[in-house]
């Protein structure tokens, strides 16, 4: 409580927002790369993944996690590799890759 000059206490006033504080929205477990569908392009996908994807889809042949990192402009380093493997790892559990050798990706389904 406040205390004026006078010696009387007076009620604080209540403070009023002009703009409620809306709670902030968490969402918990989106999906960020969504299972593939007939119809579904990689126009849908996180930046990165479209990446990953169009340097798979212009291969001739399967690739590794290796060879795409740096097509996809980062840096060769055993992180990258790695975090680059677990993208492709997630696109083949979504229908979007195959491996159809161990480490090695391609389209799950060449565009017509």
């Amino acid at each position: 409580m406040l205390t004026e000059l006078s010696g009387r206490e007076r009620e604080p006033e209540p403070v009023v927002r002009a703009d409620p504080v809306a709670p902030k929205v968490r969402v918990v477990g989106a999906i960020m790369v969504p299972h593939w569908r007939e119809g579904l392009s990689s126009d849908v996908l996180p930046d990165l993944y479209r990446d990953i994807m169009e340097v798979v889809a212009d291969a001739s042949s399967p690739m590794q996690a290796k060879q795409i990192v740096p097509r996809i402009g980062l840096p060769a380093v055993t992180g990258k590799i790695e975090r680059t493997r677990g993208k492709l790892k997630r696109l083949v559990q979504r229908g979007w890759l195959v491996e159809d050798q161990r480490g090695r990706f391609a389209p799950a389904r060449r565009d017509r």
